[in-house]
């Protein structure tokens, strides 16, 4: 008699082909996913990140600007410190940094279509953006989707 404990290499490549076709017909959706998920973080982090970022200009009674560029953006607090003057817009190396966040893999900030000053907005002491007059628009987008912030005057955020 003979004894029969594992599995045959036929049985095992039958096993392996199902597993491959599962997961070529689950990968695209996934991956459509992943991307969706990264962009949406991405987006909610800046719209956080723009909030303490004028809740502290508030505290701090200074300027605290918002430098973007294509794949990550800084925050910090503008009050002079160092060589440039208060208000500048320029960080100088004695100047606190707040924040400095990259942006998730394949997600980019459009600066084709930011319309900001130098790629920066800022908050003053009140916590309104005072280079705003209008609204702006910062949009991020991956391979397949696009994000917009709108900011307006008084500094209200809306994600589109």
């Amino acid at each position: 008699m003979r004894n029969n404990s594992g599995f045959s290499a036929f049985e095992v490549a039958v096993s392996l082909a199902i597993m491959a076709i599962i997961a070529a017909l689950v990968m695209p959706n996934y991956l459509n996913w992943l991307r969706s998920y990264r962009l949406r973080g991405a987006t909610n982090n800046l719209v956080a990140d723009m909030e303490m970022a004028k809740i502290r200009a508030i505290r701090e009674n200074a300027f605290v600007v918002v430098q973007f560029n294509a794949g990550n953006y800084s925050i910090f607090v503008d009050n002079g410190a160092g060589t440039g003057a208060a208000g500048d817009g320029l960080c100088s190396g004695d100047e606190l940094e707040l924040r400095n966040r990259d942006l998730p893999a394949g997600v980019t900030i459009d600066m084709g279509t930011l319309d900001f000053a130098e790629n920066r907005t800022r908050f003053n002491g009140r916590g309104i953006p005072p280079d705003i007059i209008g609204g702006k628009m910062i949009a991020l987008m991956n391979a397949v989707d696009r994000k917009e912030i709108s900011i307006n005057r008084l500094g209200f955020m809306n994600v589109q």
